[in-house]
């Protein structure tokens, strides 16, 4: 609901308030607007000056409060999805690890013509690097890569 007022203004008075509406023009459209915009202000600031003095620490608390929240929302979740990926980029590592140590046998066997030393070989490394890197049960043959007949690098037990 909008309410007509005629006020009588200085002529200073009324050519700063048009002044102030052209710089403004973008927020306010006309003189009446600028004049009720800064109306307002005014008023509200005499209505109870020890009002700002009480609401000013509430509002930064508040406002303080929902940044931190926010803040602490986007980094909990940007955590989240840092330690699933080093997780999956751990196993994946491991998994390479595994298979190299499988290839390495077999290259050995291959360059010393002997499986079985080689077997020995990589047996006695898995010893000294520790139980994460043996076999878990079975002879661990279920585990090796496939290498295809005829290449340079063929499987322990077979001859290339």
């Amino acid at each position: 609901m909008k309410g007509r007022i005629e006020v009588y203004l200085s002529a200073e008075t009324e050519t700063a308030l048009r002044e102030y509406a052209r710089r403004h023009r973008r927020r306010f459209p006309s003189v009446s607007r600028a004049a009720a915009h800064l109306l307002g202000h005014a008023l509200a600031a005499g209505i109870d000056e020890g009002t700002e003095a009480l609401l000013a620490p509430a509002v930064v608390r508040a406002v303080r409060e929902a940044t931190r929240r926010e803040i602490q929302d986007g980094v909990n979740a940007l955590l989240e999805r840092q330690s699933h990926r080093l997780a999956a980029l751990l196993v994946g590592s491991g998994k390479d690890a595994y298979r190299a140590a499988w290839i390495a046998e077999a290259v050995l066997g291959h360059l010393l013509a002997d499986p079985a030393r080689a077997a020995a070989v990589a047996e006695e490394a898995r010893l000294q690097a520790g139980a994460r890197y043996r076999s878990r049960g079975g002879t661990g043959e279920e585990q090796r890569i496939a290498v295809p007949p005829g290449s340079p690098v063929s499987p322990v037990g077979q001859q290339a």
